[in-house]
């Protein structure tokens, strides 16, 4: 008798697409879920993209909220307050807009890997950049309104 066994790299992708879903969850303090559409506060919004930081977005492959920086992109600690709002956003949207060079080496040079391109919508987009500038002590400049 012929049984058939799905290949690995099919799975492989079906679990991606699944993951990276339209809609998107995180948890709360008391551990229910958030969907972006139902945020209905700005710390809501924030939890909602620490976890796309974390998870769709893939910041974190190559990013930390750290002092220490990766061998492949730049630490992201504190960035929220040192960064407005739309430098954020065209990081996000434009990331091969800026050269980030590792100014821990000597002479400075260009990180490991370029970013590459987001897959993230314009409203996870700003939930990132309200979980960035949360994560760096500053007030959240995102207007709930905003979110589509």
């Amino acid at each position: 008798m012929y049984t058939r066994s799905i290949p690995y790299p099919v799975i492989l992708a079906i679990v991606f697409a699944i993951s990276s879903a339209s809609f998107v969850w995180s948890q709360d303090e008391a551990g229910s879920t958030i969907a972006l559409g139902d945020v209905k506060t700005l710390e809501d919004l924030a939890q909602v993209g620490g976890q796309l930081f974390e998870g769709k977005g893939q910041c974190a492959q190559c990013h930390s909220l750290q002092e220490e920086p990766s061998n492949n992109g730049p630490t992201l600690e504190g960035v929220g307050a040192k960064l407005t709002r739309e430098f954020l956003h065209e990081s996000l949207v434009k990331p091969d807009a800026y050269a980030y060079l590792d100014f821990t080496k000597t002479p400075p040079a260009p990180y490991a890997a370029p970013m590459p391109p987001t897959a993230l919508a314009d409203s996870e987009i700003l939930a990132v950049i309200a979980y960035l500038q949360q994560s760096s002590g500053q007030p959240i400049s995102i207007e709930l309104s905003e979110l589509k």
